[in-house]
């Protein structure tokens, strides 16, 4: 039979004319020759009488026509038709019969057939031949490729890699088919680490290493040292600063798989700038006090790395102010002196300052005398500067220079050459009047120094270089002792003065290349804003805002830079990953082919060191990259939050979550998400994952559209990806925890569970989500830490679930539409008030008026409640100056007694007041203790008129062109988050358009409580927020609340329609 079937062969070959054939063998299917250049593969099934289908055995050989002839595993073939079979044509390879293969060699074929999106369900060994090292496919039959098939074929490649020569082939039979979609057989224990290493062969073949040359740094640097891949860059950086090395780039040579699964560099590099010391001592000089707890590592982190180079310091020394309240500028409370000692210790310790100086109080008096010529055993002035523990720092500091600086300032460097030192120290040997130089500020130019006539300027106390030897020359420096006993000035106002007295000067100016910027307190009253902007400014970020300022400019959204636009971001957020682990994650997303996409990542204060090599590795691709460093840890959905929320400005881009310890596989996971999204306008799109720690033959994970909130619906999982403005559309409260009456800015973030808090929600609110077909996502975790804090787990997606649910109502563009909230409602009692500060959003000051609720008017809101059995969450109290109210505690009384005693006991009675006179302070708290439900927002106390978080109200949206098409009816978050308000006319939407009526005189108040009425709200804000800066404020939020540390400073901005009319209110007054 088989020479007859060799014979028909040969004669169906011959007639399409092939020739000089040898012959190679027959198999159940074929038999087999070649010419030396191809082989030809005539199909003579040894069983089979009737005719071929063609089309039957086209559609197996098919997967094979026409793939890359450079695999490595597989034929590209051709199907030659005859009169009576097919031939299969593939290029001739000298090769060796193969009995078996082993589970490399397994690894790599099943690495390249998943490439291709094909399924050998035969894959015995002797359908193979080995060419070159490399085991061939030679049975070309394929499949339609479905993830259950090709974990099918893993077990059973596996299965032949490790038992196909142990057992007998009756028995290995019996096992082969016991394994079909049966993986908890013993036999398949390693299956699952197997499959983790084809997976992970897979994610590394297609990151194309070995031919992308930008994967790779090159360096330039004078010096270069080898280091080991376990090496901490940050520790390393400061430990070469004291051998006058400043690390520059990591590179690395070469990348393989580890046997983690990682992209482990054979070797690692580090490359460092050579600093050159200066012949003159100095000392560099951190100035804090136990408020700075918080973020006092970070900041004195950022001053060391930042001053460094090219020169180095005498010494690095850290002064601590010994105070522990009672701030000039106070911005929070918390944080000891105990604390913020055994910081500076542990930094001490690390190397990263040579020493601290503890401010010793029993020397106050003799450094008054010394520096003063006073009698005075007070360390503050009498406005609660520091002054002994400064002074007594500058006597500690043994460089002959001092370059002071307060903890919180931001310093870049646009050029890490620039030898701001040198420069500095010229101009003393320029001129010797000069006793000191102050820190350049942002600018795009450089600056020649001035302020040498006239005394110059005040000594730059926040950031600047003293000259120790001629200060100290002019002791005693003008001061003294007012009537109270307090002293009057600080020690660089008294050398001011100084300075004038005798033709002395301190200067400014300098090179544009290195600059400094100072933070208001009221940006520090939490750390996550302005360090963000630390990050920026040390990244050398800066919105063109801020050139020329001392103060920090713009808001926390001008600082969130560079923002990306593309149609598809990559969001990461991530913490301590090895740099093995991280190459994986980052070549296998940077390796995406035919798509363009950008790139967030978030790095939540690594502290092994990862940033460093971050900042190498993405030197390359900066223009798609934006790295947030952060300098605080945080919950994930804050880092979540923050990365999408402020770092992605195109509403309609595609969010991709890639975890930075995970990793794509395959390098077309991108372009067919893009595709997907055109091809069926989806919304939202989830992809399907491989889980390192266990495996299963089908998808552990089918997905709920319908109705995620019942149980998650396992809408969580990765690949998660969704439109940028679905996200925006959550409500912050959705990622927080619930917490009654407490302010949404004081709630905390869900511990954990982020994937939950955000994608419910999503999926609740999107039309046309899709779940991909194919396994796209390298999913690694420790299993036998899944159940680590199980218990925190479950309670944080209790809480996400018993959230409301949300609807598709819910989705916005560009601007949030706010309504009116009816629980709240705010009482403007008296429009009269003490302060007057700039920028009041009810006029006080720029149209003052003793206008006033009577106890009457209060009677009758109560009355109308009760009537209406109008039960309020919240009445807050307010003006003007609500304490300056003649019937001040009859008002509060009347309500507490007739309405929140007698039908709403759950109400709180909120008291907003200035808090600026002593009588204010004290009335507040007479209430607070007299009545339970009255709550103090103390938050709202000020010192000064000038309130740096303030809006500023009089830049009137309609003045500015941008706003001429705006919707003004949606409102800000005031109407929602504030409620409706209520002065002696009637009721308004807010409290602030009743101020903006009181001054227009248009008479738009709903009378009473029982006719508000949804339209005639809308009506008023459509009225009255084209005048109000609150709706412009908010604007870079969609409208939504800003935190005051994330707002811009204030500027008392008055547009031309409220200039007029004011005119008009004083005319007709």
């Amino acid at each position: 039979m088989d020479n007859h079937r060799k014979q028909e062969a040969l004669s169906i070959l011959k007639d399409e004319n092939i020739k000089n054939l040898r012959y190679l063998g027959s198999g159940h299917e074929s038999v087999v020759f070649t010419d030396e250049i191809f082989v030809y593969k005539v199909i003579l099934p040894k069983y089979f009488n009737g005719e071929i289908n063609f089309q039957k055995a086209f559609r197996r050989k098919s997967y094979f026509i026409g793939i890359s002839e450079q695999l490595k595993h597989l034929y590209s073939i051709e199907l030659i038709k005859t009169s009576k079979t097919y031939i299969v044509k593939y290029k001739f390879e000298v090769s060796e019969p193969y009995l078996n293969y082993d589970e490399n060699d397994a690894i790599q074929f099943l690495s390249e057939i998943w490439q291709e999106k094909i399924i050998v369900k035969d894959c015995k060994p002797k359908n193979f031949v080995r060419v070159n090292g490399n085991i061939k496919l030679i049975d070309l039959d394929g499949d339609d490729y479905t993830d259950n098939l090709f974990l099918n074929m893993c077990a059973r490649m596996y299965l032949y890699a490790n038992y196909d020569t142990i057992l007998d082939e009756h028995s290995f039979e019996k096992l082969k088919r016991s394994a079909i979609n049966n993986f908890e057989l013993p036999e398949l224990n390693g299956l699952r680490e197997f499959v983790n290493k084809v997976f992970s062969n897979i994610i590394f073949q297609q990151s194309n290493i070995h031919s992308n040359q930008k994967l790779y740094s090159n360096s330039n640097f004078s010096i270069k040292e080898q280091i080991e891949s376990e090496t901490n860059l940050e520790n390393l950086f400061f430990e070469k600063l004291k051998e006058n090395k400043y690390l520059k780039q990591i590179t690395f040579d070469g990348l393989e798989l580890n046997r983690n699964h990682y992209f482990s560099p054979k070797s690692y590099s580090a490359h460092y700038s050579e600093l050159t010391p200066l012949e003159k001592k100095i000392s560099l000089l951190i100035k804090t006090c136990s408020q700075d707890v918080k973020t006092i590592e970070a900041n004195i982190k950022h001053i060391v790395k930042q001053l460094s180079t090219p020169n180095p310091f005498y010494e690095i020394v850290v002064s601590v102010d010994t105070k522990e309240s009672d701030f000039l500028r106070e911005y929070h409370d918390e944080g000891t002196l105990a604390e913020l000692i055994e910081i500076i210790k542990k930094l001490k310790d690390n190397q990263i300052i040579d020493r601290y100086i503890i401010f010793d109080d029993s020397k106050t008096k003799q450094l008054n005398k010394q520096w003063f010529n006073i009698d005075s055993e007070k360390s503050h002035t009498k406005s609660k500067a520091p002054l002994a523990p400064q002074i007594f720092a500058f006597n500690e500091c043994k460089g002959d220079y001092i370059l002071q600086v307060d903890s919180d300032v931001l310093i870049g460097r646009k050029d890490y050459h620039h030898s701001y030192l040198t420069e500095m120290l010229s101009e003393f040997d320029k001129n010797e009047e000069v006793l000191s130089v102050g820190f350049n500020i942002y600018h795009t130019h450089d600056n020649p120094y001035f302020g040498f006539e006239n005394g110059g300027f005040v000594p730059e106390v926040r950031m600047g270089l003293l000259h120790k030897k001629r200060i100290y020359e002019l002791l005693p420096l003008p001061n003294s002792i007012d009537d109270s006993g307090e002293i009057e000035l600080t020690w660089h106002r008294a050398l001011h003065q100084k300075q004038k007295e005798i033709n002395k000067c301190s200067i400014r100016g300098g090179g544009q290349d290195s600059f400094y910027i100072h933070p208001q307190n009221y940006r520090k009253k939490e750390p996550y804003a302005w360090l963000s902007i630390l990050d920026r400014v040390e990244q050398n970020i800066i919105p063109d805002l801020q050139t020329g300022n001392f103060d920090l400019e713009g808001s926390l959204y001008d600082w969130t830079i560079n923002k990306r636009t593309e149609n598809i971001v990559v969001v990461s957020c991530f913490r301590n990953v090895s740099t093995d682990r991280f190459l994986r994650f980052w070549y296998s997303l940077i390796a995406q082919k035919n798509v363009d996409f950008g790139i967030i990542l978030l790095d939540d204060n690594s502290d092994n060191g990862l940033p460093f090599f971050i900042d190498s590795l993405i030197e390359p691709f900066k223009d798609k990259v934006t790295f947030i460093k952060k300098r605080h840890c945080s919950p994930r959905i804050e880092n979540v939050y923050h990365a999408i929320h402020y770092y992605i400005s195109n509403q309609d881009s595609v969010v991709v979550m890639l975890d930075g310890d995970d990793a794509l596989i395959g390098n077309n996971v991108l372009s067919k998400i893009e595709t997907k999204y055109e091809a069926y306008n989806a919304e939202v799109i989830i992809g399907r994952m491989h889980q390192t720690y266990r495996l299963q033959p089908h998808y552990r994970y089918p997905v709920d559209f319908t109705n995620p909130r019942k149980t998650g619906g396992n809408v969580w999982q990765h690949l998660k990806t969704f439109k940028k403005y679905l996200f925006d559309s959550i409500p912050l409260p959705y990622f927080k925890y619930s917490k009654k009456n407490q302010k949404l800015y004081y709630s905390e973030w869900l511990e954990t569970c982020d994937d939950f808090a955000f994608m419910v929600p999503i999926v609740e609110m999107c039309n046309r989500p899709l779940l991909l077909d194919d396994i796209n996502y390298y999913y690694e975790r420790d299993y036998e830490k899944r159940n680590d804090d199980r218990e925190l787990k479950e309670q944080c997606i209790a809480e996400i679930l018993n959230k409301p649910s949300l609807t598709r109502d819910n989705v916005f563009k560009n601007r949030k539409k706010f309504k009116p909230n009816l629980s709240k409602i705010e009482l403007d009692i008296t429009y009269e008030c003490n302060l007057k500060c700039l920028g009041c959003n009810r006029s006080c000051t720029q149209a003052p008026t003793k206008e006033s609720l009577s106890l009457g008017d209060v009677k009758r809101f109560v009355q109308e409640s009760i009537e209406n059995n109008h039960y309020w969450e919240l009445i807050n109290v307010l003006g003007g100056e609500p304490t300056l109210h003649p019937e001040f505690k009859e008002i509060i009384s009347w309500i507490y007694t007739e309405y929140i005693e007698k039908l709403s006991p759950e109400t709180i009675l909120q008291i907003v007041s200035n808090g600026y006179e002593e009588n204010s302070r004290l009335l507040c708290e007479e209430m607070r203790k007299l009545y339970k439900n009255v709550r103090i927002d103390y938050g709202s106390y000020k010192s000064e008129k000038v309130v740096e978080y303030f809006s500023p109200f009089n830049d009137a949206p309609i003045d500015n062109p941008q706003y001429k098409d705006a919707d003004f009816s949606k409102g800000c978050w005031v109407t929602s988050y504030c409620g409706i308000g209520f002065n002696g006319k009637g009721y308004y939407a807010c409290a602030v358009a009743g101020g903006i009526d009181r001054i227009l005189g248009n008479n738009r108040e709903i009378k009473a409580l029982k006719d508000l009425d949804s339209q005639i709200l809308e009506n008023q804000l459509n009225e009255f927020c084209r005048l109000c800066g609150n709706f412009k404020a908010y604007q870079s939020n969609h409208g939504d609340f800003i935190p005051r540390v994330e707002k811009e400073p204030f500027k008392n901005i008055v547009t031309s329609s409220w200039k007029s009319i004011y005119k008009q209110n004083a005319k007709n007054k």
